[in-house]
């Protein structure tokens, strides 16, 4: 069997659009897939379970619940801070054959500023089935902190498996040259940089699809 296993951006959804498209391709080309709510944090609302730390060890978990089934492929695809996650746990999950990172940060110090001098960092998130309602988050400090332990450009160097970076040239969250950073430190990468689209590309069917066409030329290299 194959398996994808799909990590969403920072404070994002699973259930989101990106996720879902991405999901029905990947299901349709064969693979058994996995769209993680990372820390469970829309299921439960525990923020102060919310680190990348966990989210790893989540992923983790989620492939060796697979062990027995003695998967030939596995894969991570992961948009923005699930893009960074991805690289971080694909380098250290030696199952992982695979990995897909979308529009991924070098690492979170640009972030860092977003905490009040309370130690909180208040965001809103629109419902998967209605984007005119939000959820809103109050994320600790202990988020930002033990995320600061993570590089994606310095991970990446160690990375030896077959890797894509996706850059949204319109990007105005993840700046392209932020993301050229890893491309730079990284062993011959899989790299596609998309004009005329920007970091939210979730909302669009039509760019969606764009981007899942990129993954699946990747996929079927």
């Amino acid at each position: 069997m194959k398996l994808a296993m799909l990590l969403p951006g920072y404070l994002d959804s699973p259930d989101y659009l990106h996720m879902k498209v991405f999901e029905e391709r990947l299901s349709e080309l064969g693979y058994t897939v996995e769209r993680l709510d990372p820390c469970s944090l829309w299921e439960t609302g525990d923020v102060d379970h919310y680190l990348i730390t966990n989210f790893i060890q989540q992923i983790k978990e989620r492939v060796e619940f697979y062990k027995d089934q003695n998967p030939e492929e596995v894969v991570l695809i992961g948009h923005s801070m699930g893009g960074l996650t991805a690289i971080i746990a694909g380098s250290r999950i030696l199952a992982v054959t695979k990995i897909v990172s979308l529009c991924p940060p070098p690492d979170l110090t640009q972030s860092l500023k977003k905490w009040n001098a309370n130690g909180v960092r208040y965001s809103e998130r629109d419902l998967p089935n209605d984007p005119h309602t939000f959820r809103s988050f109050a994320i600790p400090e202990s988020f930002i902190k033990d995320g600061l332990q993570y590089s994606a450009k310095d991970e990446v160097k160690k990375i030896h498996k077959p890797l894509m970076i996706f850059i949204a040239l319109n990007d105005d969250v993840v700046l392209p040259q932020q993301t050229e950073q890893i491309v730079a430190n990284a062993n011959n990468p899989y790299v596609v940089r998309q004009p005329g689209m920007d970091h939210g590309f979730r909302r669009s069917q039509r760019e969606c699809d764009t981007v899942m066409k990129e993954v699946e030329k990747f996929l079927l290299l």
